[in-house]
């Protein structure tokens, strides 16, 4: 009984305790308002500045937000100048953080940025590469239905990689990277690449908006002058207005739609207009992918501006830039199939519409272009040729060019691929175009080329040895009932094929020119020819390739591998004795290689965690003059620990001095000696030195005897170079970084320099620097601007004529001292905003 009334009087006790708790805070719960701290990461301008601050301080928080980053800690307040202790204090308490997330793609965009960087500043050969790469680092794909061709043009990916993919995928279903990783053949360094441009599973937002901007700024051209020639080198870089822009928008919804315009302007080059219009020109197109019609699955259509790239390039790849040994491995790889074109290439892109399908393991791609063409007028109103020039120039550098070059020939192109694939990795291709003019094509270089001095130089000078290319130049005056206004055809035609077994790969392309335009009648036809097999291990690999073309295989849209491009050794190269030194970009910025017959490899061997060995050796032959070409190149890396890199790079490259047809020789020998130290937050140093010679047949007409004022009987046989120099690197924080280099020279050298590559040639010890500031000023906007300069030692063997000076000094008037030309210091920079939405 005792119990029970202890346990109803310890109950009462609680309840009158809990009671009185609460009827006494309850006054203070009523009348406290409810706590709305106001998040200073998510909040609108509206209600931050609802806050007790004053109006330059809530715009340095929204400034602090948008371009340095989310706040994270409440103490990042005092970081900005404008917010005093009492203002902060007061913020503390009325303020909170939430942390911000990034969605999949923002978060791999991020993690992948010091690629994003370096991709965004190509504007070459591989800025259509990279323009994919990009929108599939934003809008990955799910690797269980990613296909062959596709994985083929990504970077890092090897055919043995693309095709254990694509096995793995018949297997079942890829849940994750261990998956992924544990595919058979697929090498370590191919998945650590492909994992930056997949999924694995389908995403919620592959339709989803985005795009870029991008504008570039610099006063250096794209390509350097045609020739060195003094004269006409004074006035090519005098051309330094109005400086070269380029300007990209690119809007895409996923992976599905495309839709990118872009403008560009060469350094030096006035507007160029559409036709009669007061239009300029640029480029634009609409591509669409992946649309399923039933049996049919249009794989990609385009309307506007393209390219296309097929096989090992010998039938079609379009673009106006010439790569060497261009083999398809690595980082030399060439786009496969059709993709839209807002990038540099403007000669040899192609306009109108271009369309892929897929009916099972049969893949056809057919295109229409019409597009103008920048090309050397005869007088008669034929032409002699097409040409690429930087800047372009209607009448040339000196306006004695008769009649205007630009835009000056329209091409009407009908072009298509079918491949079939037997087996993944195995397929057979036939690739077939048909470009027709509207003007009749006929090399009249006497007439319309050269000048008088060069009239008795062509094809007799033993220094332009290589002058029978230009003479094995096609020719036409035939009609098509494809179009009427057809005054010329060329018609090329090709087969390719591939195949991979196991970790072997195996292709080839044979493509032949028709010259009579009859397919029964095929042998005086000249051929081209690539072979090639790859031989992979996850440390080791293997890469062996044959080519042979005909001289007479004059196939503009041919880029396969070669050692140099057209007309290398031809009289091109001498633009003295051309009618107009613009005439020299003919060889300076050609794009198809030169008629080469020869072997290459290259190999990688990781002999050690510590030392990686690469080696290549090239032996060929030039077909024009038959002249014997050998190169070696042996790289070798050690890296005793992560941060310590020691790189040796030792050349041999010579021309055999025994043809009788070609009896100018050269040897070259190069040693390139680098260290690199990383430190940490990815700070950077790098020394460099480089050493080599030049040995060459003797050049009298080259050396000036300073005491008779004759030529030298023993002349100039080699040609020594030197350089050192070290390059910094240095993260301020995650959005800052400077770069900067310092490096003396004297002679012919070539150097990267931060996303640029640049060739040096200098008589005279010379100093060069740059600095380079790259910039994110919001998470989306970044800047890169880079500034270079050369500064020469004084020339003082200039003879110039044996000016005599006389007691009065030296006469400004007279001609020997107005021809001299020497330029002690030069400098340039490039501007390059990019925005990302």
């Amino acid at each position: 009984m005792k119990r029970k009334l202890s346990k109803v009087i310890n109950i009462l006790f609680c309840y009158y305790v809990l009671t009185a708790l609460f009827l006494g805070f309850m006054p203070g719960i009523l009348n406290a308002e409810p706590s709305e701290k106001i998040d200073l990461n998510t909040a609108s301008q509206v209600e931050i500045a609802t806050l007790p601050i004053t109006e330059r301080q809530l715009l340095d928080i929204l400034e602090y937000r948008e371009y340095i980053g989310p706040f994270r800690s409440i103490y990042d307040l005092r970081k900005i100048k404008s917010v005093d202790y009492a203002t902060f204090l007061k913020l503390k308490e009325m303020t909170q953080l939430t942390p911000i997330f990034l969605t999949e793609s923002q978060q791999r965009v991020e993690d992948n940025y010091y690629k994003v960087e370096q991709w965004i500043s190509d504007d070459g050969a591989s800025e259509n590469f990279v323009n994919n790469w990009i929108d599939m680092l934003n809008n990955p794909v799910d690797v269980n239905t990613i296909g062959y061709f596709e994985l083929l043009n990504l970077a890092g990916l090897s055919p043995i990689d693309a095709v254990a993919v694509v096995k793995r995928q018949k297997q079942g279903k890829i849940n994750n990277r261990s998956d992924l990783r544990g595919t058979e053949n697929l090498s370590y360094y191919g998945f650590s690449n492909l994992e930056d441009f997949i999924r694995y599973k389908e995403g919620t937002d592959k339709h989803a908006f985005g795009g870029s901007f991008s504008a570039v700024v610099k006063n250096i051209s794209l390509s350097q002058t045609p020739s060195d020639d003094a004269e006409s080198y004074t006035e090519f870089i005098k051309l330094d207005h109005p400086l070269d822009v380029y300007y990209k928008l690119r809007l895409r919804w996923g992976m599905k739609y495309r839709l990118e315009t872009s403008y560009l302007r060469n350094m030096g080059e006035r507007t160029i207009y559409f036709g009669d219009s007061r239009v300029p020109e640029f480029k634009a197109f609409f591509e669409a992918n992946n649309i399923n019609l039933g049996f049919v699955r249009l794989n990609r259509i385009i309307i506007g501006d393209y390219i296309a790239s097929f096989g090992q390039g010998v039938a079609f790849e379009a673009t106006d830039f010439f790569m060497p040994r261009k083999t398809g491995y690595g980082w030399r790889k060439r786009l496969n199939g059709i993709s839209g074109n807002a990038s540099r290439t403007t000669q040899y892109g192609l306009r109108g519409v271009a369309l892929e399908s897929q009916v099972g393991n049969l893949i056809g791609t057919g295109f229409v272009s019409y597009n103008a063409k920048d090309a050397v007028v005869n007088s008669d109103s034929t032409f002699s040729t097409l040409i690429t020039m930087y800047p372009r120039m209607n009448y040339g550098l000196y306006n004695q060019i008769e009649m205007p070059m630009v835009n000056s020939v329209n091409e009407y192109l009908l072009g298509g691929n079918v491949k079939y694939s037997i087996l993944p990795g195995t397929y057979i291709g036939l690739t077939m175009y048909q470009s027709m003019y509207d003007r009749e094509l006929d090399l009249q270089i006497k007439e319309t080329l050269l000048n008088d001095d060069g009239l008795s130089r062509y094809l007799t000078q033993i220094g332009n040895s290589a002058d029978s290319e230009i003479a094995a130049t096609y020719t036409s005056a035939a009609t098509s009932s494809l179009w009427s206004k057809a005054r010329a055809v060329r018609r090329i035609y090709g087969i390719e094929f591939m195949s991979v077994i196991r970790n072997v790969t195996l292709q080839g392309e044979y493509a032949e020119l028709d010259k009579d335009l009859t397919l029964s009648e095929r042998k005086t036809d000249p051929h081209a020819l690539v072979l090639s097999g790859y031989l992979q291990f996850d440390n080791f690999n293997f890469l062996l390739l044959y080519r042979d073309y005909d001289l007479e295989f004059d196939n503009p849209y041919q880029r396969s591998y070669s050692n140099y491009h057209r007309f290398k050794s031809a009289i091109y190269e001498d633009v003295y004795y051309l009618k107009d030194p613009v005439l020299g970009y003919l060889y300076s910025a050609s794009a198809q290689p030169q008629a080469e017959r020869g072997f290459y490899f290259t190999t990688r061997y990781q002999m050690h965690r510590t030392l990686v060995m690469t080696a290549e050796q090239d032996v060929w032959r030039r077909v024009a003059d038959n002249a014997q070409y050998y190169r070696t190149v042996l790289n070798l890396e050690y890296r005793p620990v992560f941060k310590y890199r020691f790189r040796v790079r030792q050349k041999w490259q010579h021309r055999d001095k025994t043809n009788t047809l070609s009896p100018v020789f050269y040897q070259a020998n190069e040693t390139r000696l680098e260290a690199i130290v990383r430190l940490s937050n990815y700070n950077q140093i790098r020394v460099l030195y480089s050493l080599g010679f030049t040995e060459f047949t003797p050049r009298s007409r080259l050396v000036t005897n300073a005491a008779t004022g004759g030529a030298s009987y023993v002349g100039n046989a080699g040609s020594p170079s030197d350089a050192l120099g070290v390059t910094l690197t240095h993260n301020v924080n995650e959005r800052i970084k400077l770069m900067g280099s310092l490096m003396t020279y004297k002679g012919f050298l070539w150097n990267f320099e931060d996303t640029d590559f640049r060739i040096f040639s200098s008589d005279t010890r010379a100093l060069h620097g740059w600095v380079s500031v790259f910039s994110r000023l919001s998470r989306d906007f970044s800047i890169r601007i880079k500034y270079s300069f050369d500064l020469h030692d004084p020339m003082t063997n200039i003879v110039g004529g044996l000016v005599d000076t006389g007691a009065e000094g030296i006469d400004e008037n007279d001609p020997g001292i107005q021809e001299l030309y020497y330029e002690p210091s030069t400098s340039d920079f490039r501007i390059q905003l990019d925005y990302r939405f």
